[in-house]
C-alpha cells in the first residue's frame, strides 16, 4: 500500500481540508496563468503562519504567568513568565501554536523548581508581527534569552524545534546547559515540500519557488538540515518524538541524533506529534534529563 507521502497527502499544521481546497484551485489558475506570481504569493504564504485561537483554558494559563511585551524588527513580541528560584528553561513553541498550547509543559517544569519563560513567536499568539521564518525566530530567542535570562536550558516544539538548532548552532551561550528538541523536522526542504504538496503546486511553480526562497535568505531550503545543524551543537540534547508523529516522521530523529555529541533520542510509543509536550510520562522524562543536566535536586 502506498503512503500518505508517496501520495502527496503531507498534512502541515493548522491548514483544514475547505482551506486546501480553496488553495490548489487558487494554485492551479494563477499558475497556468503566471507561474511566477504563483510561487511568490506561495513564498509569502509559506512564511505567513495562520493565527491559532486561544482557548479559554490556555488564556486562563497565561493569565497566571508574569507578562512582558518586547520591541523587535519583527513587531511587538509578548513574554511570558513563572518565577521559581530554580535554573531558568525558555520554552518555544511550533508552527501555528502559541505558548498557551505548552502549558502542561510548563505546569510541569515549573513544579519540579523550574523558573519558566516563554514568548509568542511573530504572528502567533498575542505576538504582532506577520511572518516567521527562521531567522525571525532565532532573533527572537535571542532577545528574550538577553531580557530575560539567563536561560540554563531549552525545550522548544517542531518548527520551533529547528529554529533552536539554527540558534544553538550559531551562539550557544556559556550558561545555557541542555536542550530538549520535541518533533523536530530534518530540514526547512521537507517543510517546504510538505507546503507544495498541500498546494498541488505545479513543477514550474515550484522551480520559481525554491528560486525565490534563495533569492531572499542566500541559501537553499536544505540548507537548514538538522543533522549538520546538530554536529555543531555542544552541549546534551534530548530529542523527543512521537511513534505516531502525523506531520513529521519519526525517521527524522534518528540521522539527527547519530550527529549529536551529547545527545538522547526518547522514541514515544503511540504519541502524535504534539502529545510530548502533554503526556505525563514524556514530560516527566524530559523534566528529568533537565534535572540531570542543570543539577537539580529531585523532588
Amino acid at each position: 500500500m502506498n503512503s500518505p507521502e508517496a501520495l502527496g497527502e503531507r498534512s502541515i499544521p493548522g491548514l483544514s481540508a475547505r482551506t486546501k481546497a480553496r488553495l490548489r484551485l487558487l494554485f492551479r489558475l494563477l499558475g497556468a496563468l503566471s507561474p511566477s506570481l504563483a510561487a511568490r504569493l506561495a513564498l509569502r504564504l509559506f512564511i505567513t503562519p495562520v493565527a491559532r485561537p486561544i482557548g479559554s483554558e490556555e488564556a486562563a494559563f497565561l493569565a497566571t504567568a508574569r507578562m512582558r511585551s518586547l520591541s523587535s524588527t519583527h513587531g511587538r513580541i509578548q513574554t511570558y513568565e513563572w518565577p521559581a528560584s530554580g535554573p531558568t528553561v525558555l520554552l518555544v513553541h511550533g508552527w501555528v501554536s502559541h505558548t498557551g498550547r505548552l502549558r502542561h509543559a510548563i505546569s510541569a517544569l515549573h513544579a519540579r523548581g523550574f523558573r519558566v519563560v516563554a514568548f509568542d513567536s511573530p504572528g502567533h499568539g498575542h505576538s504582532g508581527g506577520r511572518y516567521a521564518d527562521l531567522h525571525a525566530v532565532c532573533d527572537i530567542i535571542s532577545a528574550v534569552s538577553r531580557e530575560l535570562g539567563p536561560v540554563n536550558a531549552l525545550v522548544a516544539h517542531s518548527y520551533g524545534a529547528l529554529a533552536s538548532a539554527v540558534w544553538l548552532a550559531e551562539q550557544t551561550p556559556a550558561e545555557l546547559r541542555a536542550a530538549v528538541l520535541v518533533g523536530m523536522p530534518r530540514d526547512i526542504g521537507y517543510i517546504l515540500e510538505s507546503f507544495t504538496m498541500a498546494m498541488a503546486l505545479r513543477p514550474k511553480v515550484i522551480e520559481r519557488l525554491r528560486a525565490f526562497f534563495y533569492a531572499r535568505y542566500g541559501a537553499w531550503p536544505e540548507f537548514y538540515e538538522a543533522g549538520a545543524l546538530a554536529a555543531q551543537i555542544r552541549i546534551p540534547v534530548l530529542l523527543v518524538h512521537g511513534e505516531e508523529d502525523e506531520f513529521v516522521p519519526v525517521a527524522h530523529a534518528v540521522p539527527v541524533h547519530q550527529r549529536l555529541e551529547f545527545g538522547e533520542l526518547s522514541i514515544r510509543a503511540d504519541l502524535k506529534h504534539s502529545a510530548p509536550l502533554s503526556n505525563a510520562e514524556s514530560l516527566a522524562a524530559i523534566a528529568g534529563f533537565l534535572e540531570r543536566h542543570l543539577s537539580v535536586a529531585q523532588r
